[in-house]
């Protein structure tokens, strides 16, 4: 870690351990370079580094203040859902969604993946190119295993880091985090089973639900704590639910981040009643300001929590690779992944682990992390500059979703078909919920290829938008 980055981490944590106070003036640069005993010029870098992360402002001829919290302004009322389960229908709506996101020639701000530009592929060029020149038989070779024990080894240590207690040998590598939560969901449920879901919620999730037969039953979230737990304790009061999934570090779509003490209630509420949990941490290295929210797994006494995650989103969407850490339930979960496809390709596995370990992974991820932030920003600002004024949108802070709650009027699925005419793509509300509620909200992938001009982009969505409101009338 470069002396810069380990100066705004230190002032990171005072500022969240509330030594400074929104609203309060940091020392000076001269102070804290007198102070750390640094030079100037690396407590400026350092300040710059936090206000890229939002933590802090430069005001002209006065100094750095603490930022005054975000005010979320998702000010909607969310939509009737009744607590009923009921089987889902969406995988083909949003299969046509999905493919003329990635039509040639469509700016896709669709898909959630990440543009392949954001990537550190020279790092990942380097790696591929040792392992195959070094370690070819293992590359070569496959063999019925839960994982390479170089990356199990890894991931342990990571997962550890962050306060699971997990050990390389209760660890199952995996295609992605999809197919992670689809054993996962095999492993404790059959056909015509209920499965609780967020609402509105990750659409592959809905759709792996309706391919693997069960019930939905939705949950609303709250704009910014996520998932409602006075809705989900009703819930459970009411149904035989035999499993609850959620995305609590950036959810998708609304980038909410469930408080600590939301999941702390969570796994104790589900462990009462020995309800598993399915917890999709994909994009919990994905914070804009360094930190780390501690996955619900850490909170896990009982092995109830099925941890996924992935390297999709972070290191390379076309590494495929994830990894599960599925307490009590190993054996089954070890059973559906090895007659699934045996095990993840070494090559991908390995090229991983190397780097992880190499140490590049960490300050590559605090500079595109720092990209997001930016990115994100961008939209936001150009979406309150555009749209019309009763448009309202999430402001997460972190991850690189944004939801974004347009005029009641607006009917998310015209204005999608209406832009992929004009050679954009976003995705409408309706495929974030079983029920296709949110009709009037869209979902923006702010991680979209770096080299698209964002501004005629935006300006295009908005006059789409006021066109149909002036039809409307």
């Amino acid at each position: 870690m470069k002396l810069y980055e380990q100066i705004a981490d230190d002032l990171r944590d005072l500022i969240n351990q509330g030594v400074y106070h929104p609203g309060d003036k940091l020392p000076s640069i001269r102070h804290l370079s007198v102070q750390r005993k640094v030079s100037i010029a690396t407590v400026q870098r350092a300040l710059e580094e936090l206000e890229v992360r939002g933590l802090i402002e430069a005001k002209p001829k006065s100094g750095c203040y603490v930022r005054m919290p975000v005010q979320q302004n998702v000010s909607y009322r969310t939509p009737l859902i009744p607590l009923v389960p009921k089987l889902i229908k969406i995988h083909e709506f949003a299969s046509h969604i999905f493919h003329q996101c990635d039509a040639d020639e469509v700016i896709n701000l669709g898909t959630s993946y990440p543009a392949s530009k954001y990537f550190p592929e020279k790092y990942i060029q380097q790696i591929a190119s040792q392992v195959v020149k070094k370690q070819i038989d293992d590359v070569v070779e496959v063999h019925f295993s839960p994982g390479h024990p170089f990356l199990r080894e890894i991931l342990a240590k990571r997962l550890n880091e962050y306060g699971c207690r997990v050990k390389a040998d209760e660890l199952i590598v995996t295609n992605g985090c999809l197919e992670a939560m689809s054993i996962c969901l095999r492993a404790v449920a059959k056909p015509g089973d209920t499965i609780a879901i967020e609402s509105p919620g990750f659409v592959g999730l809905f759709q792996l639900i309706e391919s693997l037969g069960y019930k939905a039953l939705e949950i609303p979230c709250h704009p910014i704590d996520g998932i409602s737990l006075e809705a989900l304790e009703l819930a459970l009061e009411q149904w035989d639910i035999k499993a609850v999934a959620v995305v609590p570090t950036f959810s998708n779509p609304l980038g909410t981040n469930m408080p600590l003490e939301n999941r702390r209630r969570l796994v104790e509420m589900l462990a009462e009643q020995s309800i598993p949990l399915i917890e999709d941490d994909l994009l919990g290295d994905l914070s804009f300001d360094g930190s780390r929210t501690k996955p619900c797994k850490a909170f896990d006494k009982k092995g109830l929590v099925l941890y996924c995650s992935s390297a999709s989103k972070t290191v390379a969407s076309g590494l495929r690779i994830g990894w599960i850490a599925p307490g009590a339930f190993y054996k089954e979960v070890s059973y559906f992944k090895t007659f699934t496809n045996i095990s993840a390709p070494n090559i991908t596995q390995i090229i991983v682990a190397e780097f992880f370990k190499s140490g590049k992974y960490d300050r590559y991820l605090r500079q595109f992390t720092s990209v997001l932030a930016q990115r994100m920003y961008q939209f936001q600002q150009l979406i309150e500059k555009f749209f019309p004024e009763d448009t309202r949108m999430s402001r997460p802070q972190g991850g690189c979703i944004l939801w974004v709650v347009l005029p009641v009027k607006i009917d998310g699925f015209e204005l999608f078909q209406r832009a992929i005419s004009q050679g954009i793509a976003i995705i409408p509300g309706q495929v974030s919920s079983a029920s296709k509620k949110f009709n009037h909200c869209i979902r923006i992938n702010c991680a979209c290829d770096p080299d698209v001009e964002l501004e005629p982009v935006i300006k295009t969505l908005a006059n789409i938008v006021n066109e149909m409101l002036a039809s409307d009338h």
